[in-house]
């Protein structure tokens, strides 16, 4: 029943899709129709036409697709990904939206589909509906970071063509929209934009709003020197114009990026779909197992079998979590967001929950609560300690109703397979015969009626069986027949009867919920871990920043904290901090910087900005950066190279986890454990021989 109606929903799901399409392209033809002959005298061209359709069915699609329930928010949340990259261009991001939209859906619908056909298996269906929300998840990854590589990709020539238009005007705001003009259309739509900031009678203004919006941080960069060397002019250096040097620096901060992202990629390509694919060949080899070895089916339906299962799952779990973490190349991966965090705020304002709550908060002067306050600062979660531990209390209480209500599933899943298996219908290979399998069944059911019958146990619970046996055989049945029943029957009512929650099932379900109500810490200083390994990397590129504003005359440190928590990442949440505590004392506001983020090559940054402040100048104190620049590049690149290198092993590692754990947990070990109970059987038989 439960199998009937989750296929129904399925196939109402792509009935809408069909639906809403089909309405799209119904109301894009009566426009057509309706404008009349008056619009086919502009005769375009094919081509030209062909594609005014598909932009017209996009348009039309995201308007009702923001209208229906569900599908709505899942438009938006598409939408989101994209509004920095196409934030100028309603009409481009729209389009693009329902683009993904369509290719996601679409694809994930037909293979759940094929799938959901092949069997009606619910834990395989479950196993199938998981899969195909991860696989969602990867594909819009996919979609959008092909968008920001893209725009990347065009970056490098945009500022090759903003350098030679600069050399043939010789200012920056007619350099970028020469270049402008000849970009690629996602680089176009920024340039032009930054262009209109330089020419504004407010620039300020429009920069700090552009700051907000810019999708990356090499386009704030570029804007931001950009406006400077307009505002003050540039400046002749040994090496010529310090604005094109500054762009030749930025230029190669991309191309690192650019090659970071590909061998990064390189390296972890497919790992999900590895991680997951285990899932989609859970039933499969599981029939191929019980059709090779139909005694296999015995463990398969057991107790061991389901929680093997429930390892798998929670395997590939872990495996794509972790994965999805080393994967992302989002640089506002560090970066707090707090509007995803609305429910815990609405939860935490009840009193009953508020009150849970705060009994599981650390005390503020504990060592624990500095612990996870500290951890969550170095993350850069957005989380409040409050909203943290309910987040690991709801684990906890998730996580130990599930394993009871399993434990408890796994009684009544032992109870009927005592109650539909004999015991002697299978072999370790090949089939019994069919009249051996009538004969089987019959007996099944014959014990079956027998235990119906009897309730509990008992002292006199084999003259119980016995009677009843008596009953359904006739008086005149063989006594050994009898004894063999009476038996057989008593030791299958002796482990129906044993079949209850028991203490130790208990004491592993609070196990396995101390274990999720840790899990969060756990990830954490994993997210921490990988956090570590990228700040050596920003620190490098806040000096090239540096590098570029020591040339300005009327730069102050000031100005250098504003531009580095701009550019930076990991760094951001700190230097936002310092900067609103700068005008009400530097020095202190620098010390204070340094205790938040306690990373030594970072701390050196800030006792050099420290040191500018009354002693020396700025110029000076940071006046081997541009003796030592090739050591620090090829510095770099070998750290981008561990990084990857060290991203590629725990990755292999991650992502073959799953499929070592079905072959080995689910194929391996349980042809051994039916192999060692058939021959276990098969000498007792030839001991009974003999």
């Amino acid at each position: 029943m439960i199998q009937t109606a989750l296929f129904i929903i399925l196939c109402a799901s792509l009935g809408i899709s069909v639906i809403l399409f089909a309405a799209a392209k119904y109301l894009t033809k009566k426009q057509e129709n309706s404008i009349g002959p008056v619009s086919s005298s502009f005769m375009l061209p094919r081509g030209k036409k062909r594609k005014q359709r598909i932009n017209d069915f996009y348009q039309k699609s995201y308007v009702y697709a923001t209208r229906l329930p569900f599908i709505s928010r899942y438009v938006l949340k598409i939408r989101n990904r994209l509004a920095t990259i196409h934030s100028y261009d309603e009409f481009t991001m729209r389009k693009e939206t329902m683009r993904i939209t369509f290719l996601v859906l679409g694809t994930l619908s037909v293979s759940v589909l094929i799938l959901t056909l092949i069997t009606r298996d619910l834990t395989y269906f479950f196993l199938i509906l998981l899969g195909a929300l991860i696989v969602n998840g990867l594909l819009i990854d996919a979609f959008v970071n092909r968008v920001e590589d893209r725009l990347l990709e065009q970056m490098t020539d945009h500022f090759a063509d903003v350098r030679h238009q600069y050399h043939q005007h010789g200012m920056v705001d007619e350099a970028i929209y020469e270049a402008a003009e000849i970009s690629k259309y996602e680089m176009s739509l920024h340039a032009k934009k930054i262009y209109e900031i330089l020419t504004a009678n407010n620039p300020q203004e429009k920069l700090e709003a552009y700051y907000e919006v810019a999708p990356n941080r090499f386009l704030k960069v570029f804007a931001g020197i950009s406006y400077l060397v307009k505002e003050y002019g540039d400046k002749i250096l040994q090496n010529g114009s310090m604005y094109l040097q500054a762009l030749n620096r930025l230029k190669n901060e991309i191309y690192l990026e650019i090659l970071h992202r590909k061998k990064l990629s390189y390296r972890l390509k497919s790992l999900s779909i590895i991680a997951i694919a285990p899932m989609f060949f859970v039933k499969p080899i599981e029939e191929w197992a019980k059709n090779t070895f139909p005694s296999m089916s015995e463990f398969y339906t057991s107790r061991i079998g389901f929680i093997i299962k429930i390892f798998i799952f929670l395997t590939v779990v872990v495996a794509y979590i972790l994965l999805r973490k080393m994967q992302d190349s989002d640089a506002g991966r560090y970066i707090p967001r707090s509007s995803k965090h609305t429910l815990s705020k609405a939860l935490y304002k009840n009193r009953f929950v508020k009150w849970v709550v705060d009994r599981f908060v650390p005390a503020s002067h504990s060592k624990e609560y500095f612990r996870l306050t500290k951890l969550l600062k170095e993350t850069n979660s957005s989380l409040t300690l409050e909203w943290f531990q309910m987040r690991r209390i709801f684990l906890f209480a998730a996580t130990l109703i599930a394993s009871i209500s399993i434990f408890a599933y796994l009684h009544v899943l032992t109870v009927n397979q005592v109650l539909s298996s004999s015991g002697n219908n299978q072999t370790i290979f090949g089939k019994v015969s069919p009249e051996d399998e009538k004969s089987a069944r019959e007996l099944t059911d014959f014990d079956k009626k027998v235990i119906e019958q009897i309730k509990g146990g008992g002292d006199d619970l084999v003259d119980k069986i016995a009677m009843e046996v008596i009953k359904l055989k006739g008086p005149d049945a063989d006594p050994d027949e009898i004894k063999i029943a009476v038996d057989r029957i008593a030791s299958k009512i002796s482990v129906i009867n044993n079949e209850y929650l028991k203490w130790w099932e208990v004491l592993i379900s609070l196990v396995s919920a101390l274990v999720a109500y840790h899990a969060p810490v756990w990830i954490l200083y994993f997210q921490k871990r990988l956090r570590d390994m990228e700040m050596k990397l920003e620190v490098d590129q806040m000096h090239t920043i540096i590098a570029m504003l020591c040339e300005i005359e009327r730069v102050s440190v000031e100005t250098i904290l504003e531009w580095m928590e701009r550019y930076a990442v990991i760094f951001k949440g700190p230097l936002k901090k310092c900067l609103l505590n700068f005008e009400s004392g530097p020095q202190a506001a620098l010390e204070e910087l340094k205790m938040d983020a306690p990373f030594t090559p970072f701390v050196r940054t800030i006792e050099r900005l420290q040191a500018s402040l009354e002693r020396i100048p700025i110029k000076q104190a940071f006046d081997d950066l541009e003796t030592d620049r090739n050591y620090y590049q090829e510095e770099r690149k070998e750290e981008y190279e561990r990084i990857v290198n060290e991203k590629g092993n725990w990755g292999l590692m991650l992502g073959f986890a799953p499929l070592q754990a079905v072959i080995y947990f689910y194929l391996v070990i349980p042809f051994m454990y039916v192999s060692i109970n058939g021959m276990d059987k098969f000498y007792e038989q030839i001991s009974k021989i003999i």
